[in-house]
């Protein structure tokens, strides 16, 4: 009777230690999604907040200009212009990225996609921080991949700056980042980074191809899809495991006495 009232304990016990682990590393699925949120209009003016914690997810649907991620009729870097950057001049989407509440580095993955109407090549970029003082309201040039001024030609000054804002990362897709070259391009686009707790902004757009009619008018709508994991702690999860194997061990004599 001590052997099965012991067999019950050591299994109940390694159960509720992977039940606790399971826990953790599901989704807990308890983001915010709010629209056009109020004290983020100022800047650039943007269209969603998404606040995410450990393991969650979110999902949302919006549209944009065909060519709101790179123009390709825009000034580009030549030698007669060699600060030039094809930024966006049309309908974007701003994402404010809230990761205030996630208790460590994340890893946030984001896929862009096409939405049921149009045929939008998809593509966006990461920044770090939040740009709520410089606004884009007369002047919706900006570029796309790290350089944050935007110029029409050489001898202009810079037409618009956000001051806080740092570019991470971008996806291009049928066009290049500056949609200087010709492509088919894919209906979804996806990367993953790992990001500190803080406050992040990703733009979306349409990233068409040169040469027309690669998807360079019109509205297209996009679904962008969120998700974050916490970042293991090598260590924590070495003793973890080492942990499961020694109580797998214990049940194991406890059985065989």
């Amino acid at each position: 009777m001590n052997h099965v009232v012991s067999r019950r304990q050591s299994i109940g016990f390694i159960a509720a230690a992977v039940g606790l682990w399971l826990a953790g590393a599901a989704p807990s699925h308890a983001s915010t999604v709010t629209a056009n949120p109020a004290g983020h209009q100022s800047g650039l003016t943007y269209e969603w907040e998404v606040q995410m914690g450990d393991n969650d997810s979110a999902t949302y649907a919006g549209s944009v200009g065909a060519k709101s991620w790179a123009e390709p009729g825009n000034p580009g870097p030549d030698l007669l212009n060699p600060n030039g950057r094809k930024g966006w001049t049309h309908i974007s989407d701003w994402t404010l990225l809230n990761l205030t509440s996630a208790t460590g580095p994340t890893l946030v993955t984001l896929t862009l996609g096409r939405g049921a109407t149009g045929s939008l090549f998809p593509a966006f970029s990461l920044y770090s921080g939040v740009e709520d003082v410089v606004s884009d309201l007369n002047s919706h040039t900006f570029t796309n991949i790290g350089d944050t001024t935007w110029q029409v030609n050489a001898a202009d000054p810079p037409i618009y700056e956000p001051a806080n804002i740092t570019y991470l990362s971008h996806v291009a897709n049928a066009g290049g980042p500056n949609g200087e070259v010709e492509g088919s391009g894919v209906t979804s686009v996806s990367d993953s980074w790992v990001l500190a707790p803080g406050l992040y902004s990703l733009v979306y757009g349409g990233n068409p191809g040169f040469v027309p009619p690669l998807g360079q008018t019109g509205n297209h709508a996009f679904s962008a899809t969120l998700t974050t994991a916490p970042v293991p702690v090598p260590a924590a999860a070495y003793l973890f495991g080492s942990g499961l194997i020694g109580l797998a061990g214990l049940a194991r004599r406890r059985l065989s006495a």
